[in-house]
């Protein structure tokens, strides 16, 4: 089965124009998989390592980056695997309340 999953990573220290800022993001990955638990485990792996955003962060940060399920679906109809991007967004706990 194919499934479609929604992930929110938090506390993830980049260098984004020369500056370093605390960040959080929210991506779409689709995997394939024998069911949800472990849809979400292969999502989780995708960003984990993803040359994009590991190149991204601050290798001698402090923070402990986390990535959360959002939500998760099956794909009724043929999607490619994969994905890749993300929508980021400051992690000032004053603006980003979950």
């Amino acid at each position: 089965m194919k499934f479609i999953v929604l992930l929110r990573g938090e506390n993830f220290e980049i260098n984004y124009d020369g500056k370093i800022q605390n960040v959080g993001f929210m991506t779409t990955r689709t995997v394939k998989a024998s069911n949800s638990e472990e849809a979400e485990l292969a999502a989780v792996e995708l960003i984990k390592n993803d040359d994009y955003l590991i190149q991204m962060v601050v290798k001698d940060s402090t923070l402990t980056p986390k990535i959360y399920l959002e939500e998760i679906a099956e794909a009724k109809w043929w999607v490619r695997l994969g994905g890749k991007g993300y929508t980021f967004f400051p992690m000032d706990e004053e603006e980003n309340e979950y």
